[in-house]
């Protein structure tokens, strides 16, 4: 199943990433998901989830100079797709639909020189105690 990026999704995509004041490095993790899942598309065509994701990473890190890929094939069952973002931003899955938009905006938030947090936050974050992991879970449904 081919996916291509629209004209007005690449120049989207390309007018974010222009405004990246440092290089990011996103890593894209394939390989055999440990909880087996059958995608089916409209017309009941499987769905290759590595594929589709190798695919639609590959075509925005191209409109970057400023954007670097990694691809590692794995072997063993894993939480796979996986694409990091910088050091500590991870999406799991097919970035398509409105996740197409988290991942652009999670590589525009890394390429940032500085956080887009308020300073107060800042604040309250560096107050904690110990580490802190957060999950989001994006759906629009």
């Amino acid at each position: 199943m081919g996916i291509a990026l629209g004209d007005r999704e690449q120049e989207a995509i390309r007018e974010a990433l222009a405004g990246l004041e440092r290089n990011v490095d996103l890593r894209l993790e394939l390989g055999p998901t440990a909880s087996p899942v059958t995608l089916l598309a409209a017309g009941g065509r499987e769905i290759d989830s590595n594929a589709v994701a190798r695919q639609v990473v590959e075509a925005v890190c191209a409109l970057s100079d400023r954007v670097s890929l990694t691809v590692t094939e794995h072997t063993d069952p894993g939480p796979w797709p996986r694409t990091t973002i910088a050091p500590r931003l991870e999406y799991l899955g097919m970035p398509l639909g409105y996740e197409l938009t988290t991942l652009v905006h999670a590589i525009t938030e890394a390429g940032r020189g500085a956080p887009s947090l308020s300073v107060s936050t800042l604040e309250r974050l560096a107050s904690l105690e110990r580490d802190v992991a957060l999950d989001v879970f994006v759906t629009p449904t």
